[in-house]
Parts: structure tokens; C-alpha cells; sequence
């Protein structure tokens, strides 16, 4: 039996954060049912696509779903999703706040139906505020892109608030569901992007403040012991030798046995850092990794996305996989946590537009002759 086997979740997400967030619960066995609209998730046609309305997207982060396709705004796609709700454990939405109590979809209407239903809204500023954001803005706004101590905006690949809310939203899903077995009672649960990306500044904020207090410099996130360096080939290698040991150790490979004693020497950090710089630059990431080979003191390679998909660390942690489909191959990037009494597992890959809504509707009871008036009047 899968860790989530039976808790029934209707994913009624349509961007990154609740498509991650129903990803790693479908991955651990919940039983997942996709709502969309009938013109289906903006993301299902995310270049690059593998078949028209099947991105490489939408096939790795709506995998374990049945994809049922409906139109909330009439009465009858708004009665099936109210009765797949009703015996539902959990409802994620990603919806701005109150648009969906328009249609008698919100929590306490819900509650009131369903009072185990854990109702989970993942939005971008919360529940007091209507305006529409992606991870580019939230980041700037929380003040992540200001990473170099210098001021210049920066950005990466990994959308950090997205992910982050999905990861926070599967964590408070399963609290509730724990909550709710000695209660007996669901709950609305406010999982928002900029409060999950100021939540990760909590080491940020407390040099901040304590900076404040002391008077001194806030220290930031690099210095000449934790960096990334230049190498002779244009590569670049990353230093994270914070302990002394490492930090010595470090000195040495690079022929600078003078600088073991000055780590913490910060009034001279520019000077000990442009000392470092050119000695990296002496070699290429190569030819460093070869002088480095076994040894064990935080200083590795910066890897390209290819490099780090064929590493030895991917493989080591199973953390690829390929399954065959009927749309030929899929490679995947499999769930993040191992359980050692559980394997998880792919079932089913991500669903075409509306591929399982005849057969949850027939779940429900609905007969073929009301499936067709349904589908007439474009419920479905």
C-alpha cells in the first residue's frame, strides 16, 4: 500500500506551484484528479511540446493524474466538480482570492458540504491580496534577486517561490490530514509565493537585523572562503569552506598556505578574494577536479543542467527514470524523499485534455445520455 493510497485530491491548479504540489502527492500514491478548463492549462502548450498539447512540461509535473476537462462557469460543470468535492480529502486550487466563491466554490461553502475537505489555496500574495504575480516578481519584491552583495539583480532556472509553495503546500496538506485524524475536521490552509520566499530569508533577515543592532557590516552571502571562482577555461568551480579545516585545506591546494590563518580576516576580504581569483585562474574546472580528485573539503564543480541530469550523484540517488508511453518514452526527474518501506512508483503519465472525464463521470454515477447533454452544452 502506497504512503497516500485513498486520500482522494482534486487538483484544480493551473500554474507550477499547485502542479508541483499535486506532482509529489500523486507521486507517493493520492489519488489525483486534474480539473481544468476546457481550453486546458496555458502550460500544456509550453514549448517545447511532444505532441501538440502535451509539453515536455506538462507531461513531468501533472504525472499520476486523471485529467478530467469541464466549464465551472456552467451549472452542470459546476455540479460535478461539487460532487467530486463532496467526498474529497483535499481541494488544491491556485486561483486569485475570490474568484472562486463567485461560484460557490469557496471554503466555507465547501465546509459547510464537505467538513473533513482540507482546502488548500496557493497564491501569490495571499488571501488579502488580489494581484496576479509570477516567481519573477515575488522574488524581486521578497528582495532574493540581490544576491551578489553588490546590488545587481540576478535570477536563475529553478522558479524558488513556485517550487517552494508546492513543497510547502504538500507539507501543510499532510499536516491538516494529520490534524483532521483527531479532529475529524478539515480546514483552509493560505500557502502564498511571497510568504514562502521571505520564509527562506531567514538567515538573510537575522544578519540583517543583527547588523543593525552591532553596527556592523552585514556579511552577506559570499566571501573569499564561500564563492564561486573563475577558471583558465571560462568554468567555474564553487568554494563552500566555511570550516577551518576545509578552509586550510583549500589554501594549500592552491599554493597559498599564507592565507590559512586569515579566513575571518574581513578587512582585507578584496584583497585575500582577488588572491584566490587569479590562482583559479591559473587551471581549467578540469584540471582543478584532477589535483582535487577524492579529497573531501567543499570545493566543486559548477555543473551545466546536462552535466548534473548524468551525473554520479543522479544516479546514485535514482533520481531519473524513463517509462514507455503511448506517445513513445518519457524521462522523468523522479520524487525527492525515499521512505525505506515504500517505493514509489510512475502509474500513469500526465493526462490528455479531458482523457478521463467520460470515466469519472461515470463514477459518479452520470449516465451516457446525460454525459452526451453535458458534452452538448458545453459543460464538458
Amino acid at each position: 500500500m502506497s504512503l497516500l493510497e485513498g486520500v482522494k485530491v482534486i487538483d484544480f491548479s493551473k500554474w507550477l506551484p499547485g502542479q508541483y504540489c499535486g506532482m509529489i502527492l500523486g507521486d507517493y500514491g493520492a489519488d489525483i484528479t486534474k480539473i481544468e478548463d476546457l481550453s486546458g492549462d496555458a502550460t500544456r502548450r509550453f514549448f517545447p511540446e511532444k505532441q501538440e498539447g502535451m509539453s515536455f512540461w506538462h507531461l513531468m509535473v501533472n504525472r499520476n493524474k486523471k485529467g478530467v476537462a469541464l466549464d465551472i462557469k456552467k451549472p452542470g460543470g459546476r455540479e460535478i466538480l461539487l460532487k467530486l468535492l463532496s467526498d474529497a480529502d483535499v481541494f488544491l486550487e491556485g486561483f486569485r482570492p475570490g474568484y472562486l466563491a463567485r461560484y460557490g466554490l469557496d471554503y466555507e461553502t465547501l465546509h459547510a458540504i464537505n467538513p473533513r475537505l482540507v482546502y488548500c489555496s496557493i497564491t501569490g500574495f495571499g488571501q488579502n491580496c488580489h494581484k496576479p504575480a509570477h516567481d519573477m516578481n515575488v522574488v524581486g519584491l521578497a528582495g532574493m534577486t540581490s544576491l551578489d552583495d553588490v546590488g545587481s539583480a540576478c535570477t536563475g532556472e529553478v522558479q524558488v517561490s513556485a517550487v517552494g509553495s508546492g513543497v510547502n503546500a504538500v507539507a501543510a496538506i499532510s499536516m491538516a490530514l494529520f490534524a483532521r485524524e483527531r479532529t475529524g475536521k478539515g480546514q483552509h490552509l493560505d500557502v502564498n509565493l511571497y510568504a514562502t520566499a521571505m520564509s527562506m530569508q531567514v538567515t538573510a533577515a537575522a544578519s540583517v537585523w543583527g547588523c543593525k543592532e552591532t553596527g556592523d557590516k552585514p556579511f552577506g552571502r559570499v566571501a573569499h572562503y564561500y564563492n564561486i571562482y573563475k577558471t583558465k577555461d571560462g568554468r567555474f568551480m564553487t568554494v563552500g569552506t566555511i570550516e577551518p579545516k576545509f578552509w586550510q585545506r583549500f589554501c594549500d591546494l592552491i599554493g597559498c598556505p599564507d592565507l590559512e590563518k586569515r579566513q575571518y580576516d574581513f578587512a582585507h576580504k578584496e584583497e585575500i578574494t582577488a588572491r584566490v581569483s587569479a590562482k583559479m585562474l591559473e587551471k581549467t574546472q578540469a584540471e582543478w577536479l584532477e589535483i582535487i580528485g577524492k579529497a573531501e573539503f567543499c570545493v566543486t564543480p559548477v555543473c551545466t543542467l546536462d552535466e548534473a541530469l548524468a551525473s554520479e550523484l543522479t544516479a546514485q540517488e535514482e533520481m531519473i527514470f524513463e517509462a514507455d508511453s503511448d506517445l513513445g518514452k518519457i524521462k522523468y526527474v523522479g520524487a525527492p524523499v525515499k521512505f525505506s518501506d515504500e517505493e514509489v512508483n510512475l502509474r500513469f503519465r500526465a493526462p490528455k485534455l479531458g482523457e478521463h472525464t467520460e470515466e469519472i463521470l461515470h463514477s459518479l454515477g452520470y449516465s451516457n445520455e446525460k454525459i452526451n447533454e453535458l458534452r452538448t452544452e458545453g459543460s464538458i
